[in-house]
């Protein structure tokens, strides 16, 4: 009879290495929400259409919206269901704040549309 093969246990050391390799990740996270956020400031001071300036950094938030949702808050690591939850009640909430702006609109005169 052969022995079974056993599988060594993982030593201290490989556990630190993960550690330290999650902290480069979240420092490499936070430093991207930071150069997003001055990228942000700049836009907003630039002399450029309305519109594209909205667009630009609606885009922008939700890049910094998933990016500490999915690092920060550990959907990452999160079983589905919860990612499922999460994300139905983003689109209630985007919902009622876009019917919202609609009831809410007023045209250039000041008159509720």
């Amino acid at each position: 009879m052969s022995k079974p093969t056993e599988h060594p246990e993982p030593s201290f050391n490989t556990h630190v290495l993960d550690e330290h390799q999650k902290y480069f990740t979240f420092f490499n996270v936070a430093m991207a929400l930071i150069l997003i956020t001055a990228i942000e400031l700049v836009i907003v001071y630039l002399p450029i259409n309305i519109m594209i300036v909205f667009c630009a950094l609606a885009i922008l938030s939700m890049v910094k919206f998933l990016a500490v949702i999915w690092w920060f808050m550990h959907l990452r690591w999160d079983r589905a269901l919860c990612t499922i939850l999460f994300m139905i009640g983003l689109l209630v909430a985007t919902g009622t704040v876009t019917a919202l702006l609609f009831m809410f609109e007023v045209d250039p005169n000041g008159a509720p549309m």
